[in-house]
C-alpha cells in the first residue's frame, strides 16, 4: 500500500487541472517500472500535483509518494529570471526538505525542465542531487529541436504503459527548451539512458545517475 508522504500545492490539486482529455501510450514507462523491486519500499518523487490516477496506480506498490508541485511555485513562475543561481538552488532545496534518509527510486519530471532557464536548470540539478542513488531512474520530456512548442498540459500515470493527459487551468510557464547537449551539461548528475522521439516533436527520456 502506498502512502502520500508529502504534498506541496497551491490550492486543490484537481482544480489546478481540467478533466482527463486523453491517454497517451508510452514505450519507456514499462522500462521504468520493470526495474522496481517489489520486495522493498519504493520512494517516488513527482514534480507536480497529486492526481488521483497516479495515486491509484502506485497503490499497488509498497511505496512512499512525494508530490512537489514546482509548477505553481512563485520563484519558478515569476522570479527565476531575477534570481541568482545560488538563490534558486536554495529555493529548490527548501522544497526538497525530505527526511534525511530519503533516497528517490523513481522521479517523474514530466516536462518541468522545459520551463527552467539555464541557471534554474543547474540549480534544480544541484538541489535534486543529494536525494538520488545509483539505481534512481528519472522520466521526463524534452524537445527534439528548440522550435517545438509544448502544450500546457499535466500528465498522470494510468498504467505501466499509459499516461493521462489533462489541460492545466493555470497560465503556462515561460518556455525555456534545451537541447540534449545543454541538458547533458547542465543536469550533470544524470546521463541519458534511453530516449524516444514522439510524433509531435517531444522527446521522451529516461535518465540515470551519472557515474
Amino acid at each position: 500500500m502506498s502512502s502520500v508522504a508529502r504534498k506541496i500545492e497551491s490550492g486543490d490539486d484537481v482544480l489546478q487541472s481540467g478533466p482527463v482529455t486523453s491517454r497517451q501510450p508510452s514505450k519507456l514507462l514499462p522500462a521504468l517500472f520493470k526495474a522496481i523491486d517489489t520486495g522493498r519500499r519504493l520512494t517516488v518523487l513527482e514534480i507536480g500535483s497529486a492526481l488521483p490516477e497516479t495515486v491509484d496506480y502506485f497503490s499497488q506498490y509498497k511505496c512512499r509518494l512525494h508530490f512537489v508541485d514546482l509548477f505553481q511555485e512563485g520563484f519558478v513562475r515569476e522570479q527565476q529570471k531575477g534570481m541568482a543561481e545560488k538563490e534558486l538552488t536554495g529555493a529548490f532545496q527548501e522544497k526538497f526538505s525530505f527526511p534525511a534518509d530519503t533516497r528517490i527510486d523513481i522521479c517523474l519530471l514530466w516536462d518541468f525542465i522545459c520551463y527552467l532557464d539555464d541557471p534554474a536548470l543547474r540549480a534544480f540539478n544541484t538541489a535534486l542531487g543529494p536525494w538520488i542513488h545509483p539505481r534512481t531512474r528519472v522520466h521526463g520530456f524534452g524537445v527534439h529541436h528548440l522550435a517545438i512548442r509544448l502544450d500546457n498540459i499535466q500528465y498522470g500515470v494510468v498504467s505501466d504503459d499509459t499516461f493521462s493527459i489533462r489541460q492545466r487551468r493555470s497560465r503556462q510557464l515561460p518556455y525555456h527548451p534545451h537541447s540534449q547537449i545543454e541538458m547533458h551539461e547542465m543536469m550533470n548528475n544524470f546521463d541519458f539512458e534511453r530516449g524516444l522521439l514522439l510524433p509531435e516533436g517531444k522527446l521522451e527520456m529516461l535518465l540515470k545517475p551519472r557515474v
